[in-house]
C-alpha cells in the first residue's frame, strides 16, 4: 500500500488457452518489480502481468501465456458482479439491503427493512445519486476511526480521500494523504475501522515491517480479525458495482 507517484506503462495482449478461448491480459511496467509476475484485478477482472522494464514486456506477455490455464480458472473463481440498479441486494456496513428507486430529489435514506432508498429525478441518475451517498458515508465513518488512530500514535494526516481503486483497499502517500477505496463502507464496521488503523499506520511506516504491524496492533489489538475477513471476502466486495 506505498505510495508511488511514477505512472506505470500500460499496454495490452492476449492470451490462448487450451481450449481455444482468448483471455485479455494488462502489460504493466513497474520499475519497482523485481521480476515478472501475473495476477488477477479482481475488480477489472481482467489479468495484469508486470515487467520491471519496457524491455522485460515479451517476457511478461509470454509468462502469462505459460499460466493461461491458471489465469482462467481464477478469473471463473470470480464472483459474480452486482450491479447498483434498483432491487439489487448489497450490503452496507455488512448489511445486506435492498436498493430501491424513487422518483425526486431527496437525499438517499435508509428504511426498516434494510431498504436504501435514493431518489432521482431519472432512474438513468440513481446509480451515480447512489454512489455519492455510500461514498459520503465512508467518508463519514473512514473520518471517525482515522482521528481515533492518529490520536493513538500521534501522527496527522494531510488528508482523506474516498475513491475507486481498483486492486486495493487503501493507500498512504509520502505527504500524508490517506485514500480509502468507497467499497469499505459494504463491509462490516470492523474491517473498515482495520483498514483506518493500516493507513494511519504507515504514516509511522512505509513498509510492512514487524514496527508497522506493532503500530496497527497499538491501534487495534483484533486487527488480524479484520485482515482475515478482508481475505476471505475481499473478492466479493470488489465484484460490488460491476455489472460482470
Amino acid at each position: 500500500m506505498r505510495f508511488d507517484s511514477r505512472a506505470p506503462d500500460l499496454t495490452q495482449t492476449e492470451i490462448e488457452t487450451i481450449d481455444g478461448r482468448r483471455l485479455p491480459v494488462k502489460l504493466i511496467v513497474n520499475p519497482r518489480a523485481r521480476h515478472v509476475s501475473v495476477r488477477i484485478d479482481p475488480t477489472r477482472r481482467e489479468a495484469i502481468a508486470t515487467a520491471p522494464s519496457k524491455r522485460h514486456l515479451k517476457h511478461a506477455a509470454q509468462f502469462a501465456a505459460e499460466r493461461a490455464g491458471w489465469i482462467a480458472h481464477e478469473l471463473s473463481r470470480l464472483p459474480q458482479g452486482v450491479q447498483l440498479t434498483p432491487g439489487a441486494r448489497v450490503p452496507l456496513r455488512g448489511v445486506e439491503h435492498e436498493l430501491v428507486y424513487e422518483h425526486g430529489r431527496a437525499a438517499p435514506r435508509i428504511e426498516a427493512g434494510a431498504r436504501l432508498i435514493a431518489p432521482a429525478p431519472d432512474v438513468a441518475l440513481f446509480e451515480s445519486r447512489l454512489l455519492r451517498f455510500l461514498k459520503d458515508q465512508a467518508r463519514a465513518d473512514l473520518a471517525a476511526r482515522v482521528a481515533v488512530h492518529a490520536q493513538t500514535l500521534s501522527v496527522k494526516p494531510t488528508r482523506l480521500q474516498v475513491k475507486e481503486l481498483r486492486s486495493r483497499w487503501g493507500s498512504c502517500s509520502s505527504d500524508g494523504v490517506l485514500s480509502f477505496s468507497w467499497r469499505v463502507i459494504c463491509a462490516p464496521e470492523f474491517v473498515l475501522d482495520y483498514l483506518a488503523a493500516h493507513e494511519v499506520a504507515h504514516l509511522r511506516e512505509m513498509n510492512h515491517s514487524r514496527r508497522f504491524w506493532a503500530h496497527v496492533r497499538k491501534c487495534m489489538p483484533d486487527y488480524e480479525r479484520g485482515r482475515a475477513w478482508l481475505h476471505e471476502h475481499g473478492c466479493a466486495l470488489h465484484a460490488i458495482g460491476h455489472a460482470r
